[in-house]
């Protein structure tokens, strides 16, 4: 899956998430240099995410994307959190919500916050697609 496409799914997919009154794309500027940005807006909270993808094997971004690869889905790493808010509330909820959308593209999904030790960015998630595509969704500050 290319980041674009993802961005979109993930946009429209998040404002499905009960306490979510916004989700929006960040226009990228001069500033801020990340052009697959995402602000969500959740218990009078704000959260950004940003999108950074790895491409699936022999595909080009300068040619159009090829049919979705589909296979059966993952098991679902988190539950749907009782409200949405925080970072971690948000993360659970965006991947609850991305899963249970999902057209079987999804291969596998990776929380941050479930890992120990913990990384270098505590919220988000690495998704790996059934082509070979890795989506890294990273909470920003």
């Amino acid at each position: 899956m290319r980041p674009d496409r993802f961005l979109k799914h993930l946009t429209a997919t998040a404002m499905t998430i009960p306490g979510v009154t916004r989700a929006e794309q960040v226009p990228d500027d001069e500033r801020s240099k990340r052009p697959y940005l995402l602000a969500v807006e959740a218990g009078g909270k704000t959260t950004r995410w940003q999108v950074v993808a790895v491409s699936a094997p022999g595909d080009k971004y300068s040619e159009p994307e090829r049919e979705p690869v589909t296979g059966p889905p993952p098991a679902a790493p988190v539950t749907a959190p009782a409200a949405v808010g925080s970072p971690d509330q948000v993360e659970a909820a965006l991947l609850t919500a991305l899963l249970a959308a999902d057209d079987g593209e999804i291969a596998a999904v990776d929380p941050y916050s479930q890992r120990t030790p913990p990384g270098a960015i505590d919220h988000g998630a690495t998704i790996l697609f059934h082509d070979g595509s890795k989506i890294f969704l990273n909470h920003g500050r």
